[in-house]
């Protein structure tokens, strides 16, 4: 029977990615925009004002991008987990011992968001496997860990029976070449200094593709790739990358990302123009996302330097410090009088008083009356009552 092409990689010009200049500039240039009033913006903050946002990025970053999977991580073990890393204050956090797999994405990812001189190797790629897979098991099977896929790889859905195939990656046999190219091509195009640079947020949604295309290990590639993706990006951007959260956009669109990756990887020819495009629309977004970050974090320090400005007490400062932790719209029903009584551990017209006095200072904004009295900090856009 005669065979027939289903997958660009059986087309002869493989791994030749192509795509066309003019009609990406459009969303390439509204991603440099974006990007240009972040750099901006981190600049003006500076690295330490930085370090909450990668903390809170490289958070949302694992939990989406195990998400996107379908495995739910604990948020606040996450988080500890980062913080205590970045040697960030962990006070008064929960102590709680994250399991061997969050620990290893968060060295993967804290390995791709920091390294980004290093060159992406096999062995360094092999060694972000390892970390996803510390006991040797996804689920309940027993995986090559730390080496390339020596089987066929299929994405299937569906019932036994009534299964259809999303994707079938290239055969085992020549993989390890395949994965020379790709290596070779990445760090060769690096911006600024690879040998042959390219533009790095095109980059960034060709390397994607590629990799997963390859599919070159037993389980994990999705992670692997969009860690790829942040190391791709933070090569472009430089340490304002790390707060991108890219996974946290494919996240929300995940169904659409699946499909945009199929559509691109059963092309007729190696045009991959629509799939650079879509993923420059994302990569726009998740900069529009952190610019918003960053806005937050402006307000903040300002606030804060008003709070220096004012005498308050051990209790007013406790419930303070609870209030920003949680960012806007974070604490979720507004600050009481029960709630800053338990907090501060005082008694309940002490605990009025106290909040009366935030307002009387123009720190904490009064929505309601009576019963239904809370307080948010008075900062724009903080509220949840605020549009």
């Amino acid at each position: 029977m005669k065979s027939y092409q289903r997958w660009i990689w059986q087309l002869p010009e493989w791994p030749a990615l192509a795509f066309d200049a003019q009609r990406i500039q459009a969303p390439l240039a509204a991603a440099r925009t974006s990007q240009g009033f972040l750099l901006g913006k981190a600049e003006a903050i500076g690295l330490e004002g930085l370090q909450p946002h990668i903390r809170d990025s490289l958070t949302q970053e694992a939990l989406t991008t195990s998400a996107i999977e379908g495995e739910k991580l604990d948020p606040e073990s996450v988080r500890s987990s980062v913080a205590r890393r970045l040697g960030l204050d962990t006070s008064g956090a929960p102590v709680r011992e994250g399991r061997r797999n969050i620990e290893g994405l968060i060295d993967v990812l804290q390995d791709a968001t920091l390294n980004t001189d290093a060159p992406l190797t096999l062995e360094r790629l092999c060694s972000w496997h390892g970390a996803l897979f510390p006991t040797g098991f996804s689920g309940m099977q027993r995986i090559d860990v730390g080496a390339l896929r020596s089987v066929p790889m299929e994405i299937v859905s569906g019932a036994v029976g009534h299964s259809k195939v999303h994707y079938a990656a290239p055969p085992a046999e020549g993989l390890a070449e395949q994965m020379d190219a790709f290596l070779n091509w990445f760090n060769q195009t690096q911006p600024k200094v690879g040998p042959q640079p390219m533009d790095g947020l095109v980059r960034a949604a060709v390397s994607h593709l590629w990799f997963e295309t390859l599919h070159p290990f037993d389980d994990g590639n999705g992670r692997l790739g969009r860690a790829i993706l942040q190391l791709a990006l933070g090569q472009d951007m430089g340490q304002p990358g790390r707060i991108v959260t890219l996974s946290r956009q494919i996240e929300s669109c995940k169904d659409q990302y699946y499909r945009e990756l199929e559509r691109a990887q059963r092309s007729k020819s190696m045009d991959v123009t629509p799939w650079v495009e879509w993923l420059l629309v994302q990569i726009d977004l998740a900069n529009e996302f952190a610019n918003r970050t960053i806005d937050s974090a402006i307000q903040r320090i300002r606030f804060q330097a008003q709070m220096s400005s004012v005498s308050l007490n051990e209790r007013q400062h406790k419930t303070m410090k609870k209030l920003l932790d949680a960012g806007p719209k974070g604490f979720e029903g507004g600050m009481t009088t029960r709630k800053h009584e338990r907090i501060a551990q005082t008694s309940t017209p002490t605990a009025a008083r106290d909040l009366i006095d935030l307002e009387r200072l123009g720190l904490l904004t009064r929505y309601g009356d009576g019963r239904s009295t809370r307080y948010y900090p008075a900062i724009k856009g903080w509220a949840e009552d605020d549009a």
